[in-house]
């Protein structure tokens, strides 16, 4: 058996659904290189190998560019280094040719896939998470945050202590006052306001029901898509599964 048919197998075993999604996704943090045609192909084989069983599918590719800037990539001027901690679609384009950073890298791809007759639907995260459209996911997030905590505690070398624990928050929040990540959630009320402090000084509470203010960690952010996208399909490298891993 080709193993894309092994995969639309388990897939069809396991799951009943109207529609059928395959997702794949990455961070547009810098030029994306060529072992990520992997997860390209291999969702588009299985989207293919579930419409030759005459099933309704999609296939969704995320740009993950509401992520942070973590480091300067090779070939982009060191200067930007004053962006770390920013999500990458509100940096400019090192290169001047795009809208932001993050379209520089994204667009190249778009292109690219195409070539190769891969054409997902792309799906920018920054407009997800800005348009809130993931508010009532992250709200169940942060209400079972400990348990969330004692979940990932058992995948670590060194489990979690109480107060780790007790202090542990799945959201990110980008500082409304510097743009940058970091940031430390202080109180939580249990429903709507979030408390937050900022390295820069900036102290606030926002109400995240009106607007966003960060992303969830990707540990908690990966799972909440599966959910939200109602995903059947997603590839993963044995990365993802190291102890400590996603």
């Amino acid at each position: 058996m080709y193993w894309v048919d092994d995969c639309v197998k388990k897939i069809l075993e396991n799951k009943k659904t109207a529609k059928y999604v395959c997702a794949a996704g990455i961070t547009p943090s810098g030029i994306v290189h060529v072992g990520n045609l992997r997860d390209a192909l291999t969702s588009e084989l299985v989207y293919r190998g579930l419409k030759e069983q005459d099933k309704e599918a999609d296939f969704i590719w995320s740009w993950d560019d509401y992520d942070r800037l973590r480091k300067i990539p090779k070939d982009v001027p060191e200067k930007f280094s004053k962006y770390l901690g920013m999500p990458v679609y509100k940096i400019p384009d090192p290169y001047g040719c795009h809208s932001s950073y993050a379209e520089h890298f994204e667009k190249d791809v778009e292109d690219e896939l195409a070539k190769v007759g891969v054409h997902p639907r792309f799906i920018y995260q920054h407009k997800m998470y800005l348009e809130n459209k993931y508010y009532p996911l992250i709200k169940k997030a942060l209400q079972n945050r400990k348990e969330i905590a004692k979940i990932l505690s058992g995948f670590k070398a060194q489990e979690f202590a109480p107060e780790q624990i007790d202090n542990y928050y799945p959201l990110q929040v980008y500082c409304e006052n510097c743009e940058r990540d970091f940031t430390k959630i202080t109180n939580y009320d249990g429903e709507n306001l979030v408390t937050y402090e900022c390295k820069c000084g900036h102290t606030a509470t926002a109400d995240i029901s009106k607007k966003n203010i960060g992303k969830l960690v990707w540990k908690v952010d990966w799972p909440m898509r599966w959910v939200y996208e109602n995903v059947s399909f997603e590839p993963g490298g044995k990365d993802h599964s190291t102890p400590g891993g996603s």
